[in-house]
């Protein structure tokens, strides 16, 4: 018989799940913008699910570990937040860009509340609530896609696809859902590398593999592989070699992310990708257009939160013949220096590779660590040529991903996670 505790916390997780579920639908392309983000605010009522439970519960156990996840997450949005004020300032800028660029942020503190909750209700059991929200979710939209398409000609579509057509069509093309497709690489990794091995996470491996190449991000398609194939080596090595490897890569990674910047400000980029005929999708002209708004300086301040949006804007005013076709950088890297500005880049930079990954690993052990290592790795990769930074179910699952792990309690399964390391561990 299921005691009383046991029916309220499948209850609490059916309620999560239904609740992210209604919220992961605004991604179904018949909805528009706004319809969208009002249909993210349904995952609100997960807050105050926990909110609920914990004043009548009165358990605090676990909201230590997850308040300070959520306070090392949220004080990079707050130093953002207050350094776009100050440029804001400056630079005389209407309320009404204030007010969207204020907007954006809101939700990505919702992510906050979200994750806190998650993993207060769930433990390391958040990230399987999570991903049965929005598999649920993908998998409604999949059947509304087969009806609006018939069977027959998704099937032709996905075949296309997957054939290397140039162009998605159909079904595939419906099917491409920006924010929830990146989350499956985090649950790859995790799954792969993490969870126990029982038959819930084959299931959910083989859904999240399914989802993922559906979603067809091409991007996505070419970082998920390096960042598990770094998670293979890592595998190999003794933890304090494991360690001093991430916290190499980190640096690296800060490093390369500038000299990425640079290389796109000089025009190396557009020569690189024109002599081995890689097609940038117009992103070459957009850099054009962009480069005498920000430079390679000490100085450069940058223009706060969001005021990509408004350079593209201003050149389509000015220059209606420009070939830009997008509201959106779609290159996260040059989008946060040129935001943020010089030292604003680097500290956001060294925040995320070097003083996050140090934190987790000296608070919580090097594999909740190397967790999010390996899926920051992921998802940094797709932000060269995409604006996956602040998708909201995208920073949902990564940042849910070492708080819920955190909560990881150890057992003799555990040796079956690193078996290639079990000799060198002892």
């Amino acid at each position: 018989m299921i005691i009383n505790g046991e029916k309220r916390k499948i209850a609490m997780e059916i309620a999560y799940i239904l609740m992210l579920m209604s919220a992961a639908m605004g991604d179904l392309k018949v909805f528009s913008v706004s319809q969208t983000r009002m249909m993210k605010a349904i995952s609100l009522f997960i807050v105050v699910m926990a909110a609920t439970y914990l004043f009548i519960s009165g358990r605090l156990e676990r909201v230590k570990t997850a308040a300070s996840f959520v306070g090392v997450y949220g004080f990079v949005l707050i130093g953002i937040i207050v350094w776009s004020i100050f440029l804001w300032i400056i630079n005389i800028e209407s309320i009404d860009f204030i007010l969207r660029g204020a907007s954006k942020f809101m939700y990505q503190f919702l992510v906050l509340l979200i994750i806190f909750s998650g993993a207060y209700l769930f433990g390391e059991r958040a990230i399987f609530t999570t991903f049965y929200g929005l598999a649920a979710a993908n998998m409604l939209m999949v059947v509304y896609n087969l009806g609006v398409y018939g069977i027959s000609d998704s099937i032709n579509s996905v075949i296309a696809m997957l054939m290397g057509s140039d162009a998605q069509e159909g079904f595939a093309r419906a099917m491409e859902i920006h924010d929830i497709t990146f989350t499956y690489g985090f649950f790859i990794i995790y799954l792969l590398f993490f969870a126990q091995h029982t038959k819930e996470r084959i299931l959910c491996l083989l859904v999240s593999i399914f989802f993922f190449i559906l979603g067809w991000k091409r991007i996505a398609l070419l970082a998920l592989p390096v960042a598990l194939f770094f998670g293979l080596i890592m595998g190999r090595m003794k933890p304090n070699r494991r360690i001093g490897f991430m916290k190499f890569i980190g640096w690296c990674a800060v490093i390369i992310s500038f000299g990425y910047v640079v290389v796109t400000k000089t025009g190396a980029f557009e020569y690189i990708t024109n002599y081995f005929g890689i097609d940038t999708m117009g992103r070459n002209d957009v850099y054009k257009y962009i480069e005498k708004y920000y430079q390679i300086s000490l100085g450069f301040m940058g223009y706060g939160f969001e005021y990509t949006t408004v350079i593209l804007q201003k050149i389509m005013v000015d220059n209606p013949n420009a070939h830009i076709g997008v509201v959106a950088l779609h290159n996260n890297i040059l989008t946060i220096y040129i935001e943020l500005g010089f030292l604003g880049f680097w500290a956001w930079m060294i925040y995320t590779w070097v003083f996050q990954v140090n934190w987790m690993i000296n608070h919580w052990g090097e594999k909740t660590g190397m967790l999010f290592f390996l899926c920051e790795m992921y998802i940094f990769i797709t932000y060269t040529t995409d604006n996956t930074l602040y998708y909201f179910f995208t920073s949902l699952v990564l940042r849910l991903m070492p708080l819920a792990y955190a909560f990881h309690i150890p057992t003799t399964q555990d040796i079956k996670l690193w078996p290639w390391v079990k000799e060198k561990n002892g």
